[in-house]
C-alpha cells in the first residue's frame, strides 16, 4: 500500500518534479522512496515515483519502482493482490523466477507474461503504473472497485499522473481551478451522486476509470481500455436455497483468508453490524485469526447512535482485542480542516469523521491493516429503500401475494409506517418509467446556489440503463456509482492519512460475481435483508447479531452537534466575507436552511456537513483570489 506519481513531459527536470510529487505523497508511503526517470518517445522525458508503505515482504528486495531483468519493463504499485501466491505458482511453473516474497514482482512478471491481460486475473485493489520500454507506452490500470486512487491530467506536452491531486499540482503542471459542475451535484443534491464518473472536484483533473487501464504512447495518445464488467442479468433461477448458502460461504471465508496475507499485524473495524461482525468472526472462528478491533461509540441513543451492546456481543465470542472510540463533536471543524490536507475533496458523510479518529487509533497501536465491511448493503439488500424494489418487482412479475407477504413481513421486523408503501410506490414506479434516476427520494437544494450557477450545472443523472428487476438495477448503481464509490474514496484517505492499508472482503470479485446471479429472494426474504448472508453466517455469528433488523453502522449524531456544539462554528463560517464573496451561494437562502435546522422545524444535517467541507475545501485551496466564482458562458474561471 503505497503512493504512486509520475509524468511524462518536455522540457522539464525530471527528479525535481518528481522529488515534489513523492513528497507530496510521504504519508502514503513512510517507508521507503524511489525514482526512476528515462527519455521517451521524441523530446519527452519520463519519470516515475514512489511511496513504499511495507505490508508484504518487509525488505529492501520490495523497493520501487521495480524493473524488470532486462531494464524494459518499469512498474510503480500501489495496492495489493491477495492471489499473488497462486498467481507466482502460475508464473514459476511458465518458466519465471523470483528473487523476492513481495506481490509487486508477481505483478511486474503477470504483466511481462500476460500483457495487459494480467489484470482480469488478479484479485485485490491497485492502482498501478508500468513502463513498457520495448513499446514506448505506458499503462496505468485502476482495481475493479476503485479502491485505490489513480488521478491524472494532460496537455498538450505533458501527461502526469499520482495517487492525489495534491501530488498532481507538486508538479507544476497543473494550475488549481474547481470544478463547479462537481461542487454543484455535491451541495445541491445527495453525496450518493457525487462520485458517478471519473470527475474529480478540480477541473482538469481525472481519475483513471475503475476495472480499466490507459495505455499513453510516445506521442501522448491515450486510449482507454475496460477489463472487466458485471453481467450484470445473468440470475440464476435454478439455484436451490442450499447451494447458494453454501458457494457464497466458501466465497466469503476465502475472501476473508486472502486479505488476512499480511506480514504486519491485521485489525478488524467493528460496528456491531452484519458485515464487519461476519469478517470478524470469520477471522478468528474460521481461520483461527487472533483479531484486535476498533470500534466507534458515541454513547447517546443505544442501538442508533451507539450499537455497544452487539460489539460486546463480538467480542466475547470472538475474545477480541478491542477498542472503543469516542468522537469529541467540539472537535469536529478543526478535524476536518486536518482531514481535508489528505483528502484533498470534500468529504461524503459525517461517518467519516468518527472514522477518521478510529483510523487514527488504529495507527496509535501499530496496526498497519484494517479489514472494513464495505460492498456488504450493496451486495446483499442492506438499505432501507432496497425492500421498494423487491416490491415493486414483485408487484411487476404477478407475485401479488409474495408482495403482501413481504410488505407484512418488513412491516412487522422493522416497525415501518404503512404509509410509506404508497409514496415509495410513487418513487420506484417513476424510476422504473426512466422519469428520473432515484435523486427525487432525497432534499433538493439547489436554492442554496445562485440560479445562473445552477442553472448552469444542474444536470439529469442517469449512470446505469434500466433494466428489471429493478432491485438488481438499483443495486448495481450504488455498487458502481453511487454508496459504494463515495465510502471508497474517504476510507482511502482517512486510513492513508496515517499510513494504513484497509481490505474489503466483501469485494472479492467473485463474491460479487455470485451475488449478481442471485435471485432477489435471495437477498431479501420475509421482509428482512441479507438473507443468503444471515444463513451462511449460522454457528459463526453470535444471534443476537445475526437476527438483529435494525440497521446503524458508523453514524454520528450530528443533527443534534449542529444545533448546539458546532452551532457558532457554523454561524461564523457562513456569515464570514469569503462565504459571499465566493459568488455562488445563494447567502440568504443557505442561513435559512440553517436557521431551520437549529429550529428543529426540519433536519439539515447532511447540507450542513457538505456545506463545512465545502467551505474549508475552498479555503484550504484557493482562497484568495482563484476561489471566487465568476460567470463567463459557463466557463470555469
Amino acid at each position: 500500500m503505497c503512493g504512486i506519481a509520475g509524468f511524462i513531459a518536455r522540457g522539464q527536470q525530471p527528479e525535481k518534479m518528481i522529488d515534489q510529487m513523492t513528497d507530496a505523497l510521504q504519508h502514503r508511503g513512510p517507508d521507503d522512496r524511489g525514482v526512476y526517470t528515462d527519455a521517451f518517445g521524441s523530446g519527452f522525458n519520463i519519470a516515475l515515483g514512489h511511496r513504499r508503505l511495507t505490508i508484504i515482504d518487509l525488505t529492501k528486495k520490495g523497493h520501487q519502482p521495480m524493473q524488470s531483468a532486462n531494464g524494459d519493463i518499469v512498474l510503480s504499485y500501489n495496492g495489493e493482490v491477495y492471489n499473488y501466491l497462486e498467481l507466482r505458482e502460475e508464473l514459476k511453473a511458465a518458466g519465471y523466477t523470483f528473487d523476492s516474497d513481495s506481490d509487486t514482482e508477481v505483478v511486474l512478471k503477470a504483466y511481462q507474461h500476460w500483457s495487459t491481460d494480467c489484470f482480469a486475473r488478479f484479485n485485490g485493489m491497485w492502482g498501478l503504473a508500468i513502463y513498457d520500454r520495448d513499446q514506448e507506452r505506458v499503462i496505468l490500470s485502476r482495481g475493479r472497485f476503485g479502491q485505490k486512487p489513480l488521478y491524472y491530467s494532460r496537455g498538450e506536452d505533458y501527461f502526469v499522473f499520482a495517487s492525489e491531486p495534491k501530488a498532481i499540482f507538486a508538479s507544476g503542471q497543473v494550475e488549481r481551478q474547481p470544478n463547479y459542475e462537481k461542487i454543484y451535484r455535491y451541495l445541491s443534491g445527495n453525496y450518493r451522486y457525487v462520485d458517478i464518473d471519473d470527475q474529480s472536484f478540480f477541473a482538469d483533473v481525472y481519475q483513471v476509470p475503475k476495472a480499466s487501464y490507459m495505455v499513453i504512447d510516445s506521442n501522448l495518445n491515450v486510449t482507454t481500455h475496460k477489463y472487466w464488467s458485471l453481467e450484470t442479468q445473468s440470475i440464476d433461477e435454478t439455484l436451490t436455497d442450499d447451494d447458494a448458502v453454501k458457494t457464497y460461504r466458501e466465497l466469503f471465508v476465502d475472501a476473508v483468508r486472502l486479505r488476512l496475507r499480511s506480514d504486519v499485524p491485521v485489525g478488524c473495524m467493528l460496528s456491531g453490524g452484519l458485515d464487519s461482525t461476519a469478517i470478524t468472526a470469520v477471522a478468528y472462528k474460521v481461520l483461527n485469526n487472533d483479531i484486535t478491533t476498533f470500534s466507534g461509540v458515541t454513547g447517546e441513543d443505544k442501538g442508533v447512535y451507539d450499537e455497544s451492546e452487539y460489539i460486546d456481543a463480538v467480542i466475547e465470542a470472538t475474545d477480541a482485542n478491542y477498542h472503543y472510540i469516542k468522537p469529541d463533536p467540539a472537535d469536529i471543524v478543526e478535524t476536518v480542516k486536518e482531514m481535508m490536507q489528505y483528502h484533498d475533496e470534500p468529504i461524503s458523510t459525517v461517518t467519516w469523521y468518527s472514522l477518521y479518529l478510529i483510523a487514527q487509533q488504529v495507527a496509535r497501536e501499530d496496526i498497519p491493516v484494517i479489514l472494513n465491511g464495505h460492498g456488504g448493503d450493496e451486495l446483499l439488500g442492506g438499505y432501507w429503500d432496497h425492500y421498494h424494489y423487491h416490491f415493486a418487482d414483485l408487484e411487476e412479475s404477478g407475485q401479488t401475494d409474495q408482495r403482501q407477504r413481504e410488505i407484512e413481513g418488513w412491516q412487522s421486523n422493522h416497525g415501518r409506517n404503512p404509509e410509506e408503501i404508497p409514496m415509495w410506490r410513487q418513487r420506484v414506479t417513476d424510476y422504473g418509467n426512466e422519469t428520473d434516476s432515484g435523486m427525487s427520494k432525497f432534499a433538493d437544494y439547489s436554492s442554496c446556489f445562485t440560479p445562473e450557477f445552477a442553472e448552469t450545472y444542474r444536470r439529469d443523472i442517469r449512470v446505469v440503463p434500466l433494466y428489471r428487476p429493478l432491485l438488481q438495477n438499483r443495486m448495481e448503481s450504488e455498487l458502481f456509482y453511487e454508496t459504494l464509490p463515495a465510502s471508497l474514496r474517504p476510507e482511502d484517505r482517512n486510513t492513508m492519512a496515517f499510513s494504513l492499508e484497509s481490505r474489503s472482503p466483501f469485494l472479492d470479485y467473485r463474491l460479487v460475481e455470485f451475488c449478481f446471479t442471485l435471485p432477489s429472494h435471495m437477498k431479501i426474504r420475509g421482509g428482512l435483508g441479507k438473507w443468503i448472508h444471515r444463513e451462511a453466517m449460522k454457528d459463526i455469528l453470535p444471534e443476537s447479531v445475526r437476527t438483529r433488523m435494525d440497521k446503524a453502522g458508523f453514524i454520528a449524531p450530528a443533527d443534534e452537534w449542529f444545533r448546539t456544539v458546532n452551532k457558532e462554528q457554523i454561524q461564523a463560517m457562513i456569515n464570514a466575507p469569503a462565504f459571499e464573496q465566493r459568488g455562488i451561494y445563494n447567502v440568504d437562502r443557505v442561513r435559512e436552511i440553517f436557521d431551520e435546522h437549529v429550529r428543529q422545524e426540519q433536519n439539515h444535517h447532511m447540507f450542513l456537513w457538505q456545506l463545512i467541507n465545502l467551505e474549508i475545501w475552498f479555503n484550504q485551496f484557493f482562497d484568495e483570489p482563484v476561489g471566487t466564482y465568476r460567470q463567463t458562458a459557463g466557463a470555469h474561471q
